[in-house]
């Protein structure tokens, strides 16, 4: 990539990245924060999205060639802009891996903008992946819970009706009938 073109595209390397889910289980907005030269970058994405970039980023960090020992540093104590400006909704994301700066780069398109070329690309450390791949997990999976039986998302709001009892009885998933 020539570095005319790296100008072209806002980003760089990121001083802190999270991802975090806003909203109640069942209605939830997923988003990847960066904060890249003291400026705040959100991505706003669907929750398969977040899910895939998380495996992603994982696979990578398992494939990747020996580099240095990964050390989880704390994050930097910079607070992220929620307000900012700089945020789009998600349409194509790319993952691929800089060996110069040994690190992983992330570059998402706008949903509504044109999909030539990204509208953010960060790069991240080799710690700042394993974090980010471990927090992106954990936040896809804090969702409604999965009926045991049928895998459908089951709303404790509301009685489950599970298509393997046949439509029979309620499936209540606050007895423990489905650990003995």
């Amino acid at each position: 990539m020539t570095d005319e073109f790296r100008q072209s595209i806002p980003g760089g390397d990121a001083q802190r990245v999270r991802v975090d889910a806003l909203g109640e289980p069942g209605n939830r907005r997923f988003r990847f924060s960066a904060v890249i030269e003291g400026e705040t970058f959100i991505v706003w994405m669907e929750k398969q999205q977040l899910q895939a970039l998380g495996l992603a980023v994982e696979q990578m960090l398992e494939q990747l060639p020996e580099g240095p020992d990964i050390v989880i540093h704390e994050s930097l104590p910079l607070a992220f802009d929620d307000a900012t400006r700089s945020q789009f909704r998600a349409g194509r994301m790319e993952l691929g891996f800089d060996p110069v700066s040994d690190r992983i780069v992330i570059s998402a398109h706008d949903l509504q903008a044109d999909e030539s070329l990204p509208s953010l690309s960060v790069r991240i450390s080799r710690s700042q992946a394993l974090e980010l791949s471990t927090d992106a997990a954990m936040v896809v999976s804090a969702g409604r819970p999965r009926c045991p039986m049928c895998g459908e998302l089951y709303d404790p709001k509301t009685h489950h009706v599970c298509p393997e009892q046949n439509g029979h009885l309620p499936l209540s998933l606050d007895s423990d009938e489905f650990l003995s």
